[in-house]
């Protein structure tokens, strides 16, 4: 007899044989602990893909490490993109199957960059990636939950990667999120998501602890006049949001390609000194909760 594993009234048939029953991480609703609110949390997120979410979440980890901070990165993106960038094996456990079986999270962390930790996605099928999303869509505490669990300490930073888009794992990161970063390019794709992103983002900052919203344009080629165009064009459509900026830097892009840490290189100009300065608005932030 094949098994159904449920999540509230959620099933999930994962084709073996069915265990014996044992309470799951989260076998029942209960409060959420304050010590979800120890760590702080950052989520990164766009409308559009290929604006550098990904790479700039493994570079934050390593700067704010780098700074005396201790970080987690998870990957709430079905994409594993992490897993990639910080060198992790190819099979190693991560939240999309472990969640499908209610597995705690504790043994998902993996070893990042100078001491950081990093939780992967995981490899999963589209039908596993169904499932967990009908599962999330009807448990809104879902991460709160398991962010809880970790048992992090106020020194914690975790920073989340969500795919792009409007879907769950935004709507999930947002609900625990202390600062958002809003992560977009120097072109008319991103600065038409605005309009979007305002109405995806007003529900969760009319919460009662309502997170800081920054904009990040990324991967910003100041040779490029049109560029620099859409840059002013950002500063009038946000007013006194003014976008932060991150440089271009191919040593950066090198890096990640190979699993190595893009903070390393010595070649790093622009771009590692507004990581730096990024890392310690985020340290600041992290200190006025």
């Amino acid at each position: 007899m094949r098994g159904c594993i449920f999540f509230g009234s959620i099933p999930v048939d994962d084709g073996t044989p069915f265990p014996s029953q044992t309470p799951g991480a989260n076998a029942q609703s209960q409060p959420l602990d304050k010590a979800v609110r120890r760590a702080c949390v950052v989520a990164l997120v766009s409308v559009n893909g290929g604006v550098g979410r990904s790479t700039l979440a493994t570079a934050l980890s390593s700067g704010l490490q780098r700074l005396g901070e201790s970080v987690v990165a998870v990957d709430l993106d079905p994409q594993n993109a992490l897993r990639m960038h910080f060198g992790v094996s190819p099979g190693s456990p991560g939240i999309g199957p472990s969640s499908l079986r209610n597995a705690h999270w504790d043994a998902l962390q993996q070893p990042g960059f100078v001491g950081s930790r990093v939780i992967t996605f995981g490899d999963t099928d589209l039908r596993q990636q169904d499932d967990l999303q009908r599962w999330l869509k009807h448990e809104p505490d879902w991460l709160a939950h398991r962010l809880s669990a970790l048992d992090l300490s106020a020194r914690h930073t975790v920073i989340i990667d969500t795919p792009a888009g409007n879907n769950v794992y935004f709507h999930q990161a947002l609900s625990v999120a202390d600062v958002v970063l809003v992560i977009a390019q120097a072109d008319a794709a991103s600065l038409g998501t605005l309009d979007q992103l305002d109405v995806l983002l007003a529900p969760h900052l009319e919460r009662e602890r309502a997170p800081h919203v920054h904009f990040v344009i990324n991967q910003l080629d100041e040779d490029n006049a049109f560029s620099l165009d859409m840059v002013e064009a950002f500063k009038q459509r946000l007013g006194a949001k003014e976008p932060l900026e991150v440089h271009r830097d191919l040593a950066i892009s090198e890096a990640l390609a190979f699993g190595t840490d893009p903070l390393d290189s010595q070649a790093l100009t622009l771009a590692g000194d507004d990581i730096n300065e990024l890392c310690r608005l985020l340290i600041a932030r992290r200190k006025q909760r």
